[in-house]
């Protein structure tokens, strides 16, 4: 049976902003059209304030929620923010944070000063904190002050230099960052070479990134590079639509029995004109295999460009017997 239809987004409520995570089963089309209902419509103005976020921004929360859990902390705070920003936009972090100590650092600084909780299941709803929404309305308003079109990774960065006093702030200001020199080097042409070739970067290890975070089992780093409908075929068949399913399939499939940490390998990338790519992918044991592992797949990526870089748009994955071996590139 295949598995529900699962989407993120970003609800502005009054007095509130807060993850909410809707459910569209696809079993007939009579329930899912008596679900869709509760789906905010294209014309409602917070429907149309979402779809301002690019997709890295969009992942940038989902990694916030994620590191909330992570610590058992009850809201998403703006430390969380940022640890979901040096997870999804490296290029920018590294641009920006690899001087005074880098983003190792970063995270070690802000376990020294919070006060850590049980972990928190990723099921459990987490609001966004009061200085949060306030870094999101700000990453908007820097949007619209640099003449773009959409809210992406560089303005939530930005929005969090505005909120002068929290912990994220503080942690960029020790290592260098201000509001106004910020603003100035992202107003650079984007004809840049600098900044072209940092893009380049950012696209060429995308598949990298895909091959790591499968093989080590990183269930959040893997959905997290997935659109916001982004499709994932399981082993099974079954199919899982968000960041958020994916995040509960790749979790699933990492404590079956038998699986093991693997070696991913890029066999064979095909571009569909300039904003489509096809690329086969496959994971095996670097060692003989006594039963099969769930983690030694082959997987079809579709992946899109979008205007803030590349995004999967659907994965199926198939297994491969003990015995596999990867075709000779």
């Amino acid at each position: 049976m295949a598995a529900p239809l699962f989407g993120t987004l970003i609800s502005w409520l009054p007095g509130a902003l807060c993850l909410v995570v809707f459910s569209l089963p696809q079993l007939t089309p009579k329930a899912k059209t008596q679900n869709q209902l509760h789906r905010p419509s294209p014309g409602d103005v917070r429907w149309r304030m979402f779809e301002r976020y690019t997709e890295k921004a969009r992942r940038v929360i989902f990694f916030a929620r994620y590191e909330a859990s992570q610590y058992g902390i009850m809201s998403i705070e703006t430390e969380h923010l940022l640890l979901g920003l040096m997870r999804e936009d490296k290029a920018l972090v590294w641009k920006f944070l690899r001087e005074n100590g880098g983003v190792e650092s970063i995270r070690m600084e802000i376990e020294s000063q919070i006060t850590r909780g049980e972990r928190l299941s990723t099921a459990i709803e987490i609001p966004v904190s009061a200085e949060c929404k306030r870094i999101l309305r700000k990453a908007a308003e820097e949007a619209e002050h640099l003449g773009s079109n959409y809210v992406g990774t560089e303005h939530i960065l930005l929005g969090i230099l505005h909120e002068h006093n929290c912990l994220a702030a503080r942690l960029l200001r020790g290592r260098g960052l201000t509001l106004d020199w910020l603003r100035e080097e992202l107003s650079r042409p984007s004809d840049d070479p600098q900044k072209k070739s940092e893009q380049a970067l950012e696209e060429i290890v995308s598949l990298a990134q895909i091959a790591h975070a499968w093989g080590n089992g990183q269930a959040a780093k893997f959905a997290g590079m997935f659109a916001a409908d982004g499709q994932f075929v399981d082993l099974q068949g079954n199919l899982w639509i968000g960041p958020v399913r994916i995040h509960e399939a790749a979790r699933l499939i990492f404590a079956a029995p038998g699986w093991a940490k693997s070696i991913g390998k890029i066999e064979d990338v095909q571009f569909v004109g300039s904003k489509a790519a096809m690329a086969t992918l496959v994971w095996e044991s670097p060692g003989k295999l006594e039963k099969p592992n769930p983690g030694c797949v082959r997987m079809t990526v579709i992946l899109t460009q979008k205007p803030d870089g590349w995004t999967i748009a659907r994965v199926q994955a198939t297994g491969l017997q003990p015995t596999s071996r990867t075709a000779t590139v």
